[in-house]
């Protein structure tokens, strides 16, 4: 994925054409108003365009059915709270207000420690493009109402995540990325959301792959598998990113504070821009995962470690995680904060402790520079330095900070 430093998802999607064919939105299946087709005739499969969507129905006896897998739909209901609105987006209809869409329902397997069961859509390559762009995903009704239902999300501070496996079955290559879904786990609660609405989601990770696997995973889960009704919708396969995508948007929690020995899990969360997101972090010891966005430190001294969030277009947000390890009575109220600017080509800190060292750091987390001064004040030329974002590391010998600035 490419790396472009603050660019406006605006200016990164634009407008760009798509010929028609190549958008799959489901328009050309015929279905009478406020119905669906739910694989109820047998057929196992229904095809749009380049995309076959697979399908399971069961027919047990006495009126009762049931069906995984995907099916199409033109309903509506934003309203009804209960298992019979299976087939309703949340906001109500396809995407640009269009009338049919998809929806996916992935259930548990009760035989495989209710593992989910992947709904599948296998491409055609002869008639699909090289590289398909992206999709439109939303939540349906039912699930979205069962978060907002007593705030069950926002007071479990629950996630609700969809994994997609891509493969090619000619040569068993696969590789794999995440969709939040929902997410609310930010301490700012205003940033919490859901796919109320329809987000474009990149495929472009994808490419060279001829079958898409969509699991369903939460934490709000139980001996059963995922108590949140697992469905969301499809729309517009194939299309291009449109403008005016949000604006990509994170929260980093700066501060975790552990006893020697201890583990705690630090953490990146973001909404907004374009989905799947990558996390990187730097390569700092004491980390079980540097591209987890909820890794485990484990550090045997205070350490910082820089995370870089990226969306699919290119969007970055660079952030610092300090993990203090109080071995030596180190308190939250004992916290090492020295100035940090820029004059010119000339760095300097000001502190009313000792600093001990300075450590400058790339945006991709690469020590450049480390100084130990043993002084309160520090002027350093860094004119050798190219134009660019750096993070200042400055330590008093216990405590360390970590500052940005943009030379």
């Amino acid at each position: 994925m490419r790396k472009i430093l603050l660019f406006a998802s605006g200016i990164l999607c634009g407008v760009t054409m798509t010929f028609a064919q190549n958008i799959v939105d489901f328009e050309e299946l015929t279905l009478d108003p406020e119905t669906h087709w739910n694989g109820s005739d047998g057929s196992g499969q229904f095809t749009s365009s380049y995309l076959t969507f697979y399908n399971i129905f069961e027919d047990w006896g006495g009126g009762m059915t049931s069906w995984n897998g995907f099916a199409y739909t033109n309903e509506t209901d934003v309203t009804t709270f209960d298992f019979s609105n299976e087939y309703s987006s949340a906001i109500g209809s396809g995407v640009w207000a269009s009338e049919n869409y998809a929806v996916s329902y992935i259930m548990g397997d009760w035989e495989n420690n209710y593992e989910p069961i992947p709904s599948v859509i296998k491409i055609n390559t002869e008639t699909a493009p090289e590289v398909i762009p992206g999709m439109f995903i939303s939540l349906n009704t039912y699930s979205s109402l069962y978060m907002a239902n007593n705030d069950l999300y926002s007071n479990g501070q629950h996630w609700l995540k969809l994994h997609i496996a891509a493969y090619s079955t000619t040569t068993w290559y696969a590789t794999t990325a995440d969709i939040l879904l929902a997410d609310y786990r930010f301490e700012n609660s205003d940033l919490d959301f859901k796919m109320n609405n329809w987000a474009y989601v990149d495929l472009t990770w994808a490419e060279g792959t001829d079958s898409l696997l969509f699991y369903i995973y939460s934490s709000d889960a139980g001996e059963y598998g995922v108590n949140t009704p697992a469905y969301f919708c499809i729309d517009n396969f194939g299309e291009e990113c449109p403008e005016g995508v949000p604006q990509l948007e994170t929260e980093i929690i700066e501060n975790y504070y552990i006893g020697g020995g201890q583990s705690t899990s630090i953490s990146a969360y973001a909404r907004g821009g374009v989905q799947p997101y990558t996390f990187e972090w730097s390569n700092q010891p004491g980390l079980d995962d540097y591209n987890s966005q909820t890794p485990l430190a484990t550090p045997e001294e205070s350490t910082s470690y820089i995370v870089t969030v990226t969306d699919a277009i290119g969007n970055e947000i660079i952030g610092t995680v300090n993990v203090w390890v109080d071995e030596v009575g180190i308190s939250q109220n004992n916290i090492f904060e020295p100035k940090v600017y820029l004059y010119s080509d000339m760095l300097f800190i000001e502190s009313d402790k000792t600093i001990e060292s300075v450590r400058i750091f790339d945006i991709t987390g690469k020590l450049l520079r480390e100084i130990k001064p043993a002084s309160n004040v520090v002027s350093e030329n860094i004119s050798d330095l190219s134009d660019g974002i750096y993070l200042i590391q400055t330590s008093d010998g216990k405590l360390s900070s970590t500052q940005k600035i943009l030379k």
